[in-house]
């Protein structure tokens, strides 16, 4: 079990906006989802290769996973990053560095969330693969390992 002090922390002015962000952005697919299904044949495809070819079909009702799940995961993560206390760290987290590090971590953990409601976005909004491909694999899994490496950089200096 993680035991890392129970400090408060001041919330930087950059979560409240990433926040706001992302639920736009959440709200934003939802209303061009329901604004498209009409339109939108009974059976369309629901996944694509690497190269953006359809390998999948369904139903046109699975539109609605994507931001469902990108709801799922912006609520858990918002949710968490309101404890910085129970993260894992490189290091020691005192009394005397918690309070330095915590803020950190909580735009950390907003930054990382605002990443996954985009990569949902996107994947809701590309509903025939046209501008999703290759490119959008290496974002998927580069962009949060570049903020995770970044973020270590930045909390290691303020520890």
């Amino acid at each position: 079990m993680i035991n890392h002090p129970k400090v408060p922390f001041s919330i930087n002015k950059w979560v409240y906006v990433l926040n706001g962000i992302s639920v736009i952005c959440i709200v934003g697919s939802i209303i061009y989802l329901v604004n498209t299904y009409q339109h939108l044949p009974d059976t369309i495809p629901i996944h694509f290769n690497a190269i953006g070819e359809a390998d999948n079909w369904g139903n046109k009702m699975t539109i609605f996973i994507s931001p469902g799940i990108g709801i799922f995961i912006f609520i858990g993560l918002y949710f968490l990053s309101k404890y910085p206390h129970i993260f894992n760290y490189p290091f020691t987290i005192t009394e005397e560095n918690a309070a330095r590090i915590y803020p950190v971590a909580n735009l950390f953990m907003t930054i990382i969330n605002l990443e996954m409601v985009l990569i949902f976005t996107f994947v809701s909004i590309d509903i025939f693969a046209d501008f999703l491909g290759l490119w959008f694999i290496f974002v998927v899994f580069g962009l949060p390992l570049l903020t995770v490496l970044i973020f270590i950089l930045q909390i290691r200096k303020v520890a």
